[in-house]
C-alpha cells in the first residue's frame, strides 16, 4: 500500500503542472512574425579598426549579472565542423564554462559542456589569455592565437593564423559605447585553422577556415535584448559579418556590417538593411527562426545584395536546460515567465558585392544564428 501511495504522487503533481500548462501555457506564447525589417535612415559609420589589447582580453564588468565569452567556429577541409566557447562567466549559469561541438559532415555531432568553479578559471585582464582545466585561449602574437579543448574524451588543438582582420566597431549609435550594457569584438573575421581533434584514442591532423569573436555585458541578456540574428559568410575571397540585434532600448539599434576583400576591410558599418521572413516554429521548443535572410548595403561605391536561404536547422536548444536551475524552476520559468532559445542554422546564400564599377557574383554554403530571450 506504501508502494502504491507514493507511485500516485508524482502522477498528481504531474497532472496538476500540465494543468497549469493548459491554464497558463499562453503566458510565454510568441506570435509567429510576418516580415522583420532592420534598417536606418542614414548611413551609419563605425570604422574598419580591430580590437585593441583591453578588448580582446576580459573585462572588468561592474554589474548586476556580467557575462563574457571568447567564441571560435571553423569549416574543416574534412568535412566536419566545430564551435567552441569559452566563458567567464557564462550568462547561463553565472559561473565559468567551456562548450565545445564537433560536427560531422552530415552535421550529426559530438559535444560537451562543463561548468567550472571560478576558482578553475584563469583569465587576463591585459590581453586574450584563458586557461581551465579543459582547455586554453593563448595569443601567440598579432595575428596567431593557440587554442585546446580537452573534455571526456574530445580534444581539439589549433593554430588560428588571421586571413581577414577583426573589427571593434565604434563611432556611437549604439555600439561598444561605456554606458551601454553589451559589447561586442571580432578577433579575427577569418582565420587559418591547423591542428589536431582526438576523439575514440584516434588523433588526425586537420586544416579549415575560421572564425573569433568575444562578448560581454553587465545584467542578465535577457533584460537588454529580445533577440538577435547574426551570421557569418565566406565568398571566395570575401569575409563577410552581420547582425541585428533587437534591443529593449528603443533608441539602439545594432546592425553592425563587416566586409572584407582578402585582408582590406572596405565595409564598417551600423546601417545595412537586414531583412527576415519566412519564419519556421519549432515544434518543441515554441520559437520561431527565419528561413530567407536578405542583406542590403549601399554606400559611395560599394553595394552588396546577398539572399539567405535555410537549407538545414542543425542546432537547437532550450536554454533553460543549461541553465543550471532545477527542473521545477525550469517549468515554472518556461511555463510563466519566457522559453529562451538557440539556434543554428546551415544556410546556401547567393548575390552581388559591387565596388566601383566591378560587381562580383557570389553563392555558396553559410551559416546564422538566432539566439531569443522572450
Amino acid at each position: 500500500m506504501i508502494k502504491s501511495a507514493r507511485s500516485k504522487v508524482p502522477a498528481a503533481v504531474s497532472l496538476c503542472l500540465l494543468g497549469l500548462a493548459v491554464i497558463f501555457g499562453g503566458c510565454t506564447h510568441l506570435e509567429r512574425p510576418g516580415v522583420v525589417t532592420g534598417r536606418s535612415d542614414e548611413y551609419i559609420d563605425w570604422g574598419k579598426e580591430p580590437p585593441g589589447a583591453h578588448d580582446r582580453a576580459r573585462h572588468a564588468i561592474t554589474g548586476e549579472r556580467p557575462f563574457e565569452w571568447w567564441y571560435f567556429d571553423g569549416h574543416l577541409d574534412n568535412g566536419r565542423a566545430f564551435v567552441g566557447v569559452f566563458f567567464d562567466p557564462s550568462f547561463t549559469t553565472g559561473k565559468p564554462g567551456v562548450a565545445f561541438t564537433l560536427y560531422d559532415p552530415d552535421w550529426s555531432k559530438e559535444a560537451r559542456l562543463l561548468s567550472l568553479e571560478p576558482e578553475e578559471m584563469k583569465t587576463s585582464t591585459q590581453d586574450v589569455s584563458v586557461e581551465c582545466p579543459a582547455g586554453f585561449v593563448r595569443r601567440l602574437d598579432d595575428d596567431t592565437y593557440h587554442v585546446l579543448w580537452d573534455m571526456e574524451g574530445l580534444r581539439a588543438e589549433f593554430r588560428l593564423t588571421t586571413i581577414a582582420p577583426g573589427w571593434r566597431p565604434s563611432g556611437g549609435d549604439g555600439v561598444n559605447e561605456d554606458h551601454l550594457d553589451f559589447f561586442w569584438a571580432v578577433h579575427q573575421a577569418r582565420n587559418r585553422v591547423e591542428g589536431t581533434i582526438t576523439r575514440n584514442g584516434i588523433t588526425e591532423e586537420v586544416t579549415g577556415i575560421g572564425y573569433a569573436d568575444h562578448n560581454w555585458g553587465k545584467k542578465a541578456l535577457n533584460e537588454i535584448t529580445r533577440e538577435w540574428i547574426w551570421g557569418r559568410i565566406l565568398a571566395g575571397e570575401y569575409t563577410i559579418v552581420y547582425a541585428d540585434v533587437d534591443y529593449y532600448d528603443p533608441s539602439i539599434n545594432s546592425r553592425p556590417l563587416y566586409i572584407a576583400r582578402g585582408s582590406e576591410v572596405i565595409v564598417g558599418s551600423g546601417s545595412p538593411t537586414i531583412m527576415q521572413w519566412d519564419f519556421a516554429t519549432h515544434p518543441v521548443l515554441k520559437r520561431h527562426y527565419p528561413r530567407q535572410v536578405r542583406i542590403r548595403f549601399s554606400q559611395g561605391d560599394i553595394t552588396a545584395d546577398i539572399l539567405i536561404r535555410h537549407k538545414a536547422l542543425v542546432e537547437d536548444v532550450d536554454l533553460l536546460s543549461v541553465s543550471g536551475l532545477n527542473p521545477i524552476t525550469q517549468w515554472l520559468a518556461r511555463t510563466f515567465i519566457a522559453r529562451p532559445t538557440y539556434f543554428r542554422i546551415i544556410a546556401d546564400y547567393e548575390g552581388a558585392i559591387t565596388r566601383g564599377d566591378a560587381m562580383d557574383v557570389i553563392s555558396g554554403e553559410c551559416m546564422y544564428e538566432v539566439m531569443g530571450f522572450q
